[in-house]
């Protein structure tokens, strides 16, 4: 299981060359998790290339690509389906190569909790969106390039327009002379993965047409709420890099208390995503750096988009103690307690490694070293589900339910 960031391009005029475009992506989408960039490029010329690629290595010319950036290479590869190659990339459960082309030649016409971009050796761009939890959506720039992705935020990025928002369970199929889509089930049928709205998606991306930021500062000023009723009182409040930083700055507003970028980033990437102990250890301190003034002597309410294992919060309540000096560290999650991992291709710690799954909140706080520890409740969830017309029913929330 996983997470990929995933984009496929494709050019209807000779001049454009795809390759160099997909490198632009990459910025965009490297929040997914992280992990190595892949390309697959496709020309009339020399076919289809596929290659590990940086922002700044030099990409091979084409009339069609793909990238996918993951968290593992499980997530993508190339195929033989009949005569032709196909490259592909999925986001969401692991898929076996032969269902890949199952659906690439038409035998199937779903994957299970799997999105897929893939792109063929005759220069077909091909992409499937499931019909639970996953999402994609097609743009375009002007009447030159198609360009598929699982956030709205990359096309957005190269200079192209959101024009649909893919279908639950459909299929599209372009190719330079034409674009077809094959239409699955209808948007009643399908649950949409809350952690893209809490946590995955990029704060300047829609899901279904729904602004991500939107429902993030919805949760906020709920979060906000329960402080108050719960009397946490601080004297500043800080984010967490990078994701909680949206969430800091609309509980600080709804509090009324200052805001301060405490806390800066040396590396970005996402320590929950990181399988290995030593390896999530040294991911919290590499994006960790206090700006000691803004803290020292003031009781600080930290706010997180999440809480999975907790190791990322206990450092951190460390660091504002130990070395920035903090009389208080308070913790603010903006979701609903984690107490389950996810079946459905989101990567997570197993279940004896989830926080709110092994200890009370009373114990919880104790672990985390911190002086009080709020959250959102899985109701505030659902009210902003209904509040921004997704509809509570329409979210998924397995992680969140024992």
């Amino acid at each position: 299981m996983g997470v990929a960031g995933m984009i496929g391009i494709i050019s209807f005029h000779d001049g454009w060359n795809v390759g160099e475009l997909l490198k632009y992506a990459i910025p965009v989408l490297k929040h997914r998790g992280g992990g190595d960039t892949w390309a697959a490029v496709f020309s009339r010329s020399s076919g289809l290339t596929t290659l590990l690629m940086r922002e700044d290595d030099k990409a091979p010319s084409g009339e069609a690509g793909l990238l996918c950036i993951g968290t593992n290479n499980e997530f993508r590869g190339v195929v033989k389906c009949g005569t032709i190659d196909v490259a592909y990339c999925l986001d969401g459960v692991v898929v076996r190569p032969m269902d890949v082309c199952r659906l690439i030649n038409g035998e199937v016409k779903a994957l299970p909790y799997t999105s897929l971009i893939a792109l063929t050796s005759n220069g077909e761009l091909v992409a499937h969106r499931p019909v639970w939890l996953r999402n994609l959506v097609l743009g375009a720039y002007g009447f030159d390039l198609a360009m598929i992705s699982n956030e709205s935020s990359a096309i957005g990025a190269l200079g192209g327009e959101v024009r649909t928002f893919v279908k639950p369970g459909s299929t599209i199929r372009i190719n330079r002379l034409k674009l077809s889509i094959s239409e699955g089930h209808s948007n009643s049928d399908a649950k949409l993965c809350a952690m893209e709205f809490i946590y995955l998606s990029r704060l300047d991306s829609e899901v279904d047409g729904h602004p991500v930021y939107e429902f993030r500062r919805a949760l906020a000023r709920r979060l906000a709420r329960r402080l108050v009723d719960k009397g946490v009182d601080v004297d500043v409040v800080i984010g967490m890099p990078e994701t909680g930083i949206i969430y800091g700055l609309k509980v600080a507003e709804e509090l009324r208390k200052p805001f301060e970028y405490a806390l800066i980033s040396i590396e970005r990437h996402r320590s929950a995503l990181r399988k290995d102990l030593l390896e999530r250890l040294s991911s919290v301190h590499l994006k960790l750096s206090p700006v000691i003034s803004t803290v020292r002597g003031k009781r600080v309410l930290l706010v997180d988009d999440s809480l999975l294992t907790g190791l990322s919060v206990k450092e951190t309540s460390q660091v504002l103690r130990h070395r920035a000096g903090s009389n208080e560290v308070h913790v603010a999650i903006a979701s609903p307690k984690v107490v389950r991992s996810c079946p459905y291709g989101i990567d997570m710690p197993p279940d004896d490694e989830l926080l709110a799954n092994t200890f009370n909140d009373e114990d919880a706080q104790k672990v985390l070293e911190v002086d009080s520890l709020t959250w959102v409740g899985l109701e505030d969830l659902y009210s902003v589900a209904d509040e921004l017309g997704i509809g509570k029913d329409n979210l998924c929330t397995h992680c969140f339910r024992r």
